[in-house]
């Protein structure tokens, strides 16, 4: 009977040093990894503390190589994601209620929960590229020339998301 304690807490003591061996090995790893994320930060802050003035948010963008603002990057924020909004809350909202109330055990409610289900684990660069082959490309067919960059569609590619 003793014989077996000593074999058990010898494998006790073994699986322990292991997990301290473990511990100390993921904690390093931990550490190691926020240090270099605390230097990117500390560097960005330090550098970059200067540039933040009231003039960064409201000015408009300027040719490259030169100071200026980021007032067009906000509103092109805000604007698509206004429009993307105002697209996918209606028929999110619709949809759910539908599934919630109407098409609960149906066939047809399924195959829209497994459409739902596709969508959400969809890569937005994915999407993007979706709203890109189905919008842009046929607007610069039929406008005959190339439209570019869209706030349409990337509001479309928002509301899919």
């Amino acid at each position: 009977m003793s014989k077996d304690m000593t074999g058990s807490e010898r494998i006790y003591r073994a699986r322990n040093f292991k997990n301290k061996i473990a511990m100390v090995l993921s904690c390093g790893a931990t550490a190691f990894g926020l240090l270099w994320l605390v230097w990117i930060l500390l560097t960005t802050i330090i550098k970059g503390i200067d540039a933040l003035n009231l003039q960064l948010f409201t000015g408009m963008t300027p040719p490259p190589g030169t100071e200026g603002g980021l007032a067009n990057a906000f509103y092109g924020s805000v604007l698509m994601s206004g429009i993307g909004l105002l697209i996918g809350t209606p028929i999110g909202l619709m949809a759910g209620i539908w599934l919630a109330e109407f098409a609960r055990y149906t066939k047809l409610g399924n195959t829209v929960r497994f459409i739902n289900d596709i969508l959400l684990s969809a890569p937005s660069i994915v999407l993007g590229l979706f709203v890109y082959t189905v919008v842009v490309l046929p607007l610069n067919a039929v406008t005959g020339h190339q439209v570019g960059f869209s706030a349409l569609a990337g509001a479309l590619a928002l509301a899919l998301l």
